[in-house]
């Protein structure tokens, strides 16, 4: 019999969804860097509209689904960078030691990427979001004054990811509000119109903000890991002896979080870096033995 309220045909769906077959079971993790699984992300999203002939535009639909891609880029940066430090530094694994897990977690996780189900909660899809966890889980207090400045024009591109999620692509006055509504208020409820241009400016912001936070977090770190004393330890530092042999494992795990291979301008050697380190910091402590004597 005939309802009314059958305004639309629906018919049942070809299949239910097997989710389990949805993932890659293969899949490993690279060795590379936070910011080089960055790049390896990023990189083929520029592809599709980098190489559209100087005539073409992009589908506003798939332009919506690139600032998606960015953006999740720098989410996954900033996951990756915790997680590794959580392994490697042992003041952020103080600093995390008492923060609770998903029993689930520590079930079925592999041991290298339980750190992981400590950011279940945390999100980095708003310029807060990334200060926040750094100090949360890392215990650094501020980033500098450049990267603040890129996370407040990151804070755009999350107000527009916003959209893209929840509105598909038309600006809502929550989002409205926060980009200026003087500016964007004739825009309420229009769609995002990314254009070659726009992508651009995008993937050039996000690529510069994952690099600048990976420079700030690496000297927060290593400052700390030869400046500040651990629980119980008589001098500062995690036991730097200041001879490149003797230095050089416990050196490289640090250099493998934070150095890139796949820039355009790759990172100094790590025996450069570690010069450049030791230099800087080999003197703590030692003025003040000099002056007791």
């Amino acid at each position: 019999m005939d309802n009314y309220a059958s305004i639309v045909a629906v018919r049942a769906p070809k299949a239910k969804l097997d989710t389990a077959q949805l993932f890659d079971g293969v899949h490993m993790d690279k060795d590379a860097s936070p910011v080089d699984q960055f790049l390896d992300n990023c990189l083929p999203l520029n592809k599709p509209w980098a190489s559209l002939q100087e005539s073409e535009e992009v589908p506003p639909e798939l332009g919506r689904l690139f600032l998606l891609g960015y953006v999740s880029a720098v989410e996954s940066y900033m996951r990756v960078l915790i997680r590794r430090l959580v392994n490697c530094d042992p003041f952020t694994q103080i600093r995390c030691e008492n923060f609770p897990l998903p029993y689930g977690a520590v079930l079925h996780h592999e041991k290298h990427v339980l750190p992981d189900a400590l950011l279940e909660e945390t999100n980095f899809s708003e310029e807060k979001s990334i200060p926040k966890a750094l100090a949360k889980f890392i215990d650094m207090p501020n980033l500098s004054s450049g990267t603040t400045d890129l996370l407040g024009e990151f804070d755009k591109i999350c107000q527009l990811r916003h959209c893209c999620t929840h509105r598909f692509g038309r600006l809502g006055v929550k989002n409205g509000t926060a980009l200026g509504l003087s500016a964007h208020s004739k825009f309420l409820e229009k769609p995002i119109l990314l254009k070659k241009a726009a992508l651009e400016d995008i993937a050039d912001l996000t690529f510069t903000l994952v690099k600048s936070i990976n420079n700030d977090v690496f000297a927060f770190v290593m400052k700390r890991s030869a400046t500040v004393k651990l629980p119980f330890h008589e001098k500062p530092g995690i036991g730097w002896t200041w001879h490149k042999t003797h230095d050089r494992e416990r050196f490289k795990q640090y250099y493998d979080i934070f150095c890139s291979m796949k820039d355009a301008t790759p990172s100094s050697s790590a025996g450069d870096i570690y010069e450049l380190f030791r230099k800087t910091y080999q003197m703590v402590g030692k003025a003040r033995e000099v002056k007791k004597v």
